[in-house]
């Protein structure tokens, strides 16, 4: 099966196009593209989520109608089996509550005020609002629950951690998921809590698993003639799958490789899901599947400039340079200089499509070593901390992403820990990094000592204890400082390296 249309790197693109926009009037009027998500489809109508308000569009594409406009997000709406009405979670009055409204406009009407937030998923052939909440059970998992719009009564499904629910036709067999979503941003992930796609018939004792054999995730069931359409990464990329009702007939519908996709609905023969910026539908007659092109006719208020109270709050690391002078600010993947009392402010990173990490201050204080992503990995660059001069890049070598970065007190090193919990001690000369420890959980907060020999810093034992290590330069040599029966972090080294001082919680004090 052959894609009508060549990837759309939107999220990039927009960029530039918001500039263009900017002098440009014909633009506006015809529209922009945006960032689409959770659309819903029926017949010949979508409705999805751009600027955090429901759009409306056909089927077709062309220039899409704002449904809501307020300042909070409204998410997951989905068609009522008439297509009169839509239902919604939004947090119009703090918590995210579920809301219908008709499908052309109007007043929202709330449906729940529970103590969990509420996710629409669908409707029940027979016109009830099914949403997942976390309100009713004792424990944090997700049941679903449906709302009849004529009573107002609630009804809860039988089930236990069940959500992303799709009925059959009768509104007797409903096809959900269990595990909830995890919330893990790990790709491609296997484990215990991969979501996989479960059967309930009415007054059934058991629910049935159908996706067996495949560990990884398996989610947002679609039933559709006798089908169920799903998403997996079964082929090592987010598709459109589908499988008979009893979970077997396994057959790979869209084949994309370049972005996930991440959400989709069916009505109609017709499946309309997210992959990167866009919405697509596929076709399941003719088994193809095509962008629909959409364009947003909006004044872009959240892209006007805008007075902060609290800008410290964008503030990602702060470090003094060796005099107590200066300090280096990362804020917003920009580097900036201030001085502690008076003196010049520098910023010195203004490239656009860039983004800078972790700055901190070199032995000296002449230079500043970030991590800039402007390879696409992140690796260390050095800026000259009084703004004139070029970038020097030190590692060219990125492949897992790195934080921090402190210097050795001769300005030769540099030591840093990976997303994959190794610590690192890179030589800024050459720009080669010796690997000095790895965890299966967590290492961090590396320390100089004095005289520039030793690195302590801290890493998990077995029992998950957090210990204070020391590691020897020259000959590798590492020292277990601390013990693990007890948490010991933050070290620091006296002036005269004969002393680490650091935090633990060894102190069983009890007020009660």
């Amino acid at each position: 099966m052959k894609s009508f249309s060549t990837p759309s790197f939107r999220i990039a693109y927009s960029c530039l196009l918001i500039a263009f926009l900017a002098y440009s009037p014909t633009a506006f009027s015809q529209g922009f593209e945006g960032y689409y998500r959770f659309p819903d489809v029926h017949n010949n109508q979508v409705v999805f989520t751009a600027e955090g308000d429901l759009w409306t569009v056909p089927l077709s594409g062309g220039n899409a109608r704002r449904l809501t406009s307020h300042a909070e997000e409204e998410l997951y709406a989905n068609f009522s089996p008439d297509g009169k009405t839509l239902a919604f979670s939004a947090s119009y009055e703090g918590p995210i509550e579920i809301y219908t409204m008709p499908v052309n406009g109007g007043l929202p009407t709330r449906w729940t005020y529970e103590s969990d937030p509420s996710f629409a998923n669908t409707w029940t052939p027979d016109g009830k609002v099914v949403y997942q909440t976390r309100s009713f059970s004792g424990v944090p998992d997700y049941q679903l629950v449906h709302i009849d719009p004529e009573s107002k009564k609630k009804i809860r499904v039988p089930l236990s951690q069940a959500s992303e629910a799709s009925y059959d036709a009768s509104g007797k067999t409903v096809y959900f998921v269990r595990p909830a979503y995890h919330r893990n941003v790990t790709k491609r992930y296997k484990g215990g809590t991969a979501r996989q796609i479960w059967k309930y018939v009415e007054g059934a004792s058991e629910a049935q698993q159908l996706t067996l054999g495949y560990a990884g995730e398996s989610h947002h069931p679609m039933w559709h003639n006798g089908r169920v359409y799903f998403i997996t990464d079964r082929d090592g990329t987010m598709n459109i799958w589908s499988m008979d009702e009893q979970g077997n007939d396994l057959t790979q519908h869209t084949e994309h490789t370049d972005f996930d996709v991440r959400y989709a609905k069916v009505s109609e023969g017709n499946i309309v899901y997210q992959w990167g910026a866009d919405l697509w539908v596929y076709a399941i007659a003719s088994d193809q599947d095509k962008k629909i092109n959409i364009r947003l006719t909006s004044d872009l208020d959240q892209l006007r400039e805008k007075w902060e109270e609290k800008p410290s709050q964008y503030i990602t690391s702060v470090h003094p340079d060796p005099d107590g002078e200066k300090i280096v600010i990362t804020a917003r993947g920009r580097v900036f200089v201030a001085p502690v009392k008076s003196g010049r402010y520098i910023d010195f990173t203004q490239k656009s499509g860039v983004r800078f990490r972790d700055a901190t201050f070199s032995h000296d204080g002449k230079s500043i070593h970030v991590l800039s992503d402007e390879s696409s990995e992140f690796e260390f660059v050095q800026l000259p901390s009084n703004g004139i001069g070029n970038a020097k890049t030190i590692t060219q070598d990125g492949k897992v992403l790195r934080f921090g970065g402190v210097p050795s007190k001769d300005g030769k090193r540099l030591a840093y820990k990976d997303l994959r919990e190794r610590m690192y001690v890179l030589d800024l000369k050459t720009g080669l990094s010796t690997q000095i420890s790895t965890n299966d959980i967590y290492v961090g907060n590396p320390s100089w000592s004095p005289d520039h020999k030793w690195v302590a810093f801290v890493q998990a034992a077995d029992n998950m204890m957090a210990q204070v290590v020391l590691y020897q330069v020259e000959t590798g040599k590492r020292i277990f400082l601390t013990t693990d029966r007890a948490n010991s972090f933050s070290p620091q080294w006296s002036t005269d390296g004969k002393f680490i001082y650091f935090l633990s919680d060894r102190s069983f004090t009890s007020l009660v």
